[in-house]
């Protein structure tokens, strides 16, 4: 299974960088598909590729009450990564298909070290491309906001 994901990631990666790059490989996975834009859980599908909406981790509590602590970075950064594993193994897939996570952090410079802590535990070797940006919640409870886009078999 990972030499599949190495074959598609190198034929995707001599598209080019940045948004260029996603649109390509959104492109060889149409062709390699004739499923379509699907949706899913916690994004979309095409073909082959998996692409998340953000999700936050934010505790049920702050959802309902603007007042109450919605987790620290640690607890929202290990909720998040725990709903995109079920979603991408809920489509035959696994976070060791993820190939480009975008990670949105309310206070990057204070916070990054403590949400890099868990992101290790859960992309321990081989770990995808990734940015890192420092972001501005429409919430006080919202820490961390995480996206991938990831290859299924």
């Amino acid at each position: 299974m990972k030499a599949k994901r190495r074959d598609f990631v190198k034929r995707a990666a001599g598209i080019g960088g940045g948004a260029a790059a996603l649109a390509g490989m959104a492109a060889l996975a149409q062709g390699a598909s004739a499923g379509g834009r699907v949706r899913v859980p916690g994004g979309v599908r095409i073909g082959n590729l998996y692409f998340s909406s953000g999700l936050t981790g934010v505790r049920e509590e702050a959802r309902k009450n603007p007042l109450a602590f919605g987790g620290d970075i640690k607890e929202q950064t290990e909720r998040i990564l725990e709903m995109h594993k079920k979603n991408l193994e809920s489509m035959g897939s696994s976070l060791e298909n993820v190939i480009k996570v975008t990670v949105y952090l309310a206070d990057v410079k204070t916070e990054k070290n403590a949400m890099n802590e868990v992101y290790a535990r859960y992309f321990p070797k081989d770990p995808p491309a990734r940015s890192a940006i420092g972001a501005e919640f429409p919430d006080t409870a919202t820490r961390v906001e995480i996206e991938l886009v990831a290859w299924v078999p």
